[in-house]
């Protein structure tokens, strides 16, 4: 006997938890299911990220999805409460610096006027400024910087774990299984098949499978151009530590960040432009010593004596035509809709996420922020996206 639901979410983590839990809490009074394959989350983008959140974007639909979402982080632990336990976000405020010499100085000024336009909180820095900010910090090839003070870096595994509780809280089921199929009869979604052998029906399906949206979507017939590709992460022990906060900094070249971890220790990385897609889950200690502490170092000298404690790698999503998030109803099937191909900025943008996606799915519109710029049809019709600040 098949299972009955009204809307099925593929993918556990921290967008798709969002998108059901705002389902519910939106007022939507049919039956949710959310399919995970991995309960324990231990390869889940979502919890392998470094938690940056910013407001500092180029395109004013993703600084809108910041201040929505900043919004939510600021009061993440009280929303998400459940039974009298709070929620841990343990969101730092100690904001999100973008460091820039000659070369990429007027992408930043410009980037910074639109974003002032639109209510940011956003300063432009002096090497002096910068300088009072960080103490430490090389300036010599620097002219100035760009410095979100709303901004900063917060917990992955509590924020995800603060939408699964609540949304458990008010209706949403959970089953950790793998879909392996969608059920699609004349053009419309009519369920999915699990690893299982589960038969469940539906007439809505949301493809938030992260990294794996496009297996998902050619489940449904629809080809997305949705890439895994690998991003590596660092802690190392300086010996010196700081008696001030560091805030999340971009080096000018744009692929190289470092911020505080706990007990001032240091986490950094730094993306590699020509990494090939696949899901590759290894961590390389020898691009650590030989590419990313050197780099690190020669920005703060004081940082050259240190111990690596530990590294890691997790998946981005990559949108491989104009790397931003897809969102909405995807092609021609009736019923299916998915958030997907966030390029890395999934957790910082889920609230926000969560919320359109559920207008749309709901009210047939955005009525939050109008999210149709990121829509599949984008890519029919050549009304492309792009983002400067792609981090």
């Amino acid at each position: 006997m098949k299972k009955v639901y009204d809307i099925v979410v593929i993918g556990g983590g921290i967008i798709g938890s969002s998108i059901a839990y705002n389902l519910v809490k939106e007022g939507f009074d049919g039956k949710i299911l959310l399919i995970e394959k991995d309960p324990s989350y231990q390869f889940a983008s979502s919890t392998l990220s470094a938690g940056g959140v910013r407001e500092q974007f180029s395109l004013p639909e993703n600084i809108k999805i910041s201040q929505y979402s900043l919004n939510i982080f600021e009061n993440f632990d009280e929303i998400m409460e459940v039974d009298g336990d709070k929620a841990h976000a343990e969101f730092k405020q100690h904001g999100y610096l973008f460091l820039a010499n000659e070369k990429n100085w007027p992408k930043i000024r410009k980037n910074h006027e639109i974003q002032k336009s639109l209510g940011a909180h956003v300063s432009l820095l002096s090497i002096n400024d910068l300088k009072k900010l960080i103490p430490h910090l090389k300036t010599d090839d620097l002219v100035g910087g760009s410095f979100g003070s709303r901004d900063g870096y917060l917990d992955p595994y509590g924020v995800m774990q603060g939408f699964i509780k609540r949304g458990k809280k008010l209706g949403v089921e959970y089953l950790y299984e793998e879909v392996t199929g969608i059920e699609v009869k004349r053009k419309k979604i009519k369920g999915v098949i699990t690893n299982k052998d589960e038969q469940i029906s539906c007439r809505i399906v949301v493809n938030a499978a992260g990294p794996y949206a496009s297996i998902v979507g050619k489940m449904a017939g629809i080809d997305l151009p949705v890439e895994p590709v690998r991003k590596m992460a660092y802690v190392f022990d300086p010996k010196i530590k700081f008696d001030y906060d560091l805030p999340l900094v971009i080096d000018t070249d744009g692929l190289l960040y470092f911020r505080h971890e706990s007990g001032k220790t240091i986490l950094t990385g730094k993306s590699i432009p020509d990494e090939p897609p696949g899901f590759n889950f290894e961590w390389d200690r020898n691009f650590f010593m030989q590419v990313v502490w050197p780099q690190v170092a020669r920005r703060i000298p004081a940082l050259d004596t240190a111990k690596l404690m530990r590294g890691w790698a997790g998946l981005y999503a990559m949108n491989r035509i104009d790397g931003n998030a897809i969102i909405g109803h995807f092609g021609d099937v009736e019923g299916f809709y998915g958030a997907v191909g966030f390029s890395g900025h999934g957790l910082q943008q889920s609230p926000a996420i969560g919320k359109c996606l559920s207008e749309l799915i709901q009210f047939g519109k955005y009525q939050t922020i109008d999210l149709s710029c990121f829509s599949f049809d984008r890519f029919k019709t050549g009304k492309l996206v792009f983002e400067e600040e792609m981090v």
